[in-house]
Order: C-alpha cells, then structure tokens, then sequence
C-alpha cells in the first residue's frame, strides 16, 4: 500500500497544472488482459482489466496525461502438481493482479468516417500481487508435506506502455471506441497485453 501511496502522489503532482487546462479529458476502460506466457507464469488464463485515465491537449496533435490499470489474472502451476503432501493435494491455482501506473504522451492520428486515433508511448511502474500456495513442514520419514502454506508475494518494477486507441464520437463531449496495448518491463520485454472498450469525456 505504501508503493501505492507513493505513486498517486507523484501522478497528481504531474496533473496538477492539467485540470486547469483546456480540453481535460477523462477515460475508462475495461476488457481483456493476458500475461505473456514466457514471462514466468505457468498456463496463464486470460484474465480482465479496468482503466482510468486523465489527459490534456498539450498541443492540437499532441495529449499528456496519465494512466491507472488495474488487472486480475490467473495461472496454474502444473509443475507442483505431483508434490507429496500427507493429506490431500497442493493446490495449484494462483492469482496475480497488478497496479499499473504510467504517464503516457500520445500522437492523435486523423481516419477517415469520422474516426479519431490515438497512438502512445509511456513510463510507469507497476506493481504486483502474486499470490500462491507452498508446502511446508516436510516429514522425512514419510516422505512428504504436512501442510500448504498461502504466500502472497509483492514486485514493484518500471514498465513501458505503448497503446492505440480509434474513437467515434457520441455529441459535443462523449466518444466511445476501442484500445488495446502492451505493458513492457525495463528490459523491454513484452509482460502483458490488453484490449477492450473504452468511453471517454472533455470537459
């Protein structure tokens, strides 16, 4: 919680001259959310997201803002399936659910049809919340476990996010469209990827 803390408070210092700007603008999203298989989680499952985002015209082609992504995903770790326990079998289902924070700057791009895209790179960190079970207490004689233990493991990392978005406008305010986007880690390899839709607001 405290990593938390942390970031909101530095993310609000960042916008703090931006809700005193023209076209300030508010999003939320919510879609589907994948690990990267080869990023150490065993038989991922496609798990689900939601975003909040607020961002500002920094110049016609131009918006600044930052982003909030919260995910919850779960994985199965077939590799501690056959381990002895005296009693019953060790679970093998675990859940991580991350906190992503970015700043993110975004290159408006002009479609056709009415359509407005949006294409954008950031910097953030991300923090996440493994959690799982481990044997414990192992009998020698036996030749096995005695008991599971649930560990809840916390990694706070920097990521970079890059993000599309196309968009069509609902009135003079509202615009409806959909986003997708990949958060890399600080070797730039790929750890998880999302699509979904996403309704926004200028004020």
């Amino acid at each position: 919680m405290t990593y938390k803390t942390i970031v909101l408070f530095v993310l609000m210092l960042v916008l703090g001259s931006a809700l005193h700007a023209q076209e300030l603008e508010a999003r939320l999203g919510l879609g589907s959310f994948s690990l990267n298989r080869d990023y150490g989680y065993e038989r991922p499952a496609v798990g689900w997201y939601v975003s909040l985002g607020l961002s500002y015209d920094y110049t016609p082609e131009w918006t600044m803002g930052t982003e909030f992504n919260r995910s919850f995903n779960v994985y199965f770790r077939e590799s501690m399936a056959d381990t002895p326990l005296l009693i019953g079998n060790l679970p093998t289902r675990a859940a991580v659910n991350s906190d992503h924070f970015s700043f993110v700057l975004t290159r408006k791009i002009p479609f056709p049809l009415g359509l407005k895209g949006q294409i954008g790179l950031g910097m953030g960190l991300a923090i996440d919340e493994n959690r799982f079970y481990q044997p414990i207490l192992f009998d020698e004689e036996q030749g096995a476990y005695r008991g599971v233990n649930l560990v809840e493991q916390y990694q706070v990392g920097l990521i970079f996010p890059g993000q599309i978005a196309v968009r069509k406008s609902l009135g003079e305010r509202w615009h409806l469209g959909l986003q997708a986007g990949v958060f890399l880690d600080q070797r730039f390899r790929m750890r998880s990827s999302f699509w979904g839709p996403e309704l926004s607001y200028r004020f």
